[in-house]
């Protein structure tokens, strides 16, 4: 799959450390070499959005849009945010905004 990452998302990657840092890698590692949204572990997709999903990193959780292509899907990193925040008010406005496009 092709992997394209959102500006708050690297921002937010760059405090990680250690641990969370080298699991991020490995995920987005494992999302390039995945054939389908089914290949990559602890992802589900989000309750009421027609392509929004979430992989559960840790305490964290990255959100990102599937996009279906004919030359191939594109998976696009938009938030990487901790638990709390990751499913709280402000991130579902912003869903909302991005499900819409």
């Amino acid at each position: 799959m092709n992997v394209e990452f959102s500006k708050a998302f690297v921002k937010a990657s760059k405090r990680l450390s250690g641990k969370m840092l080298d699991s991020l890698r490995r995920t987005i590692v494992e999302v390039k070499a995945a054939k389908g949204i089914q290949d990559i572990s602890d992802c589900k997709k989000l309750v009421g959005y027609r392509n929004i999903y979430r992989i559960r990193l840790g305490d964290y959780r990255a959100l990102f849009t599937l996009e279906i292509e004919f030359s191939g899907d594109t998976i696009f990193f938009q938030y990487l945010a901790p638990r709390g925040e990751a499913y709280g008010k402000k991130m579902k406005t912003e869903f909302k905004r991005i499900d819409k496009e």
